[in-house]
């Protein structure tokens, strides 16, 4: 912490799972040997309008295409690459997406905010002068949202926004009173 009281983030504190047998009991191993950059896009479909009566056009944010583009120097026991060279060719490769935000945690410290995505992996590049596997993650549909707990360090996610719930993500209640008992609830 500085002297602003702003705590900054770590890169390695978002963190990124790939589930490398997605066709059976999900097994998620890290996103990030051989990886120096990778960033969610969200590439936002945005419609314009500019009425006649206005000067300055009015927007509508219809939807996003969350992409990840991924350049990752080939270790060759990583299990992601493993998962990820056998999708070479290959036509819709299906994987899940678990993002999770280790900043964003229980109070107890035992649970971290996530978001899992079914995901779409295209291979787009294999090998090169410096033997690397280039591939695009597509996320597909909304995310569930919930959390993680970890066990050396292993992922097991727990859906639902009950889950954000109880760990303080969702907006705190607030005291209100009810007009018919005019007793102080929470809502």
């Amino acid at each position: 912490m500085n002297d602003t009281g702003y705590i900054k983030m770590n890169r390695d504190e978002w963190v990124t799972y790939l589930d490398t047998q997605p066709d059976s009991d999900a097994k998620y191993e890290i996103l990030g040997v051989g990886i120096t950059e990778f960033a969610t896009e969200y590439n936002p479909s945005v419609e314009s309008e500019k009425w006649i009566i206005e000067r300055t056009s009015r927007h509508i944010h219809e939807s996003n295409e969350k992409t990840g583009s991924v350049s990752q120097s080939i270790y060759v026991n990583d299990p992601c690459y493993k998962f990820i060279e056998a999708g070479r060719g290959k036509l819709n490769y299906r994987t899940k997406i678990l993002d999770i935000d280790m900043t964003r945690k229980s109070e107890d410290g035992s649970k971290y905010y996530a978001e899992l995505s079914e995901g779409l992996v295209a291979v787009t590049s294999h090998m090169g002068e410096n033997a690397t596997i280039e591939y695009d993650l597509y996320y597909e549909g909304d995310p569930q949202i919930g959390y993680v707990t970890m066990e050396e360090k292993k992922p097991t996610f727990t859906a639902g926004d009950y889950a954000a719930k109880i760990m303080g993500f969702a907006k705190m209640p607030i005291n209100t009173k009810d007009i018919n008992t005019k007793e102080t609830k929470e809502n």
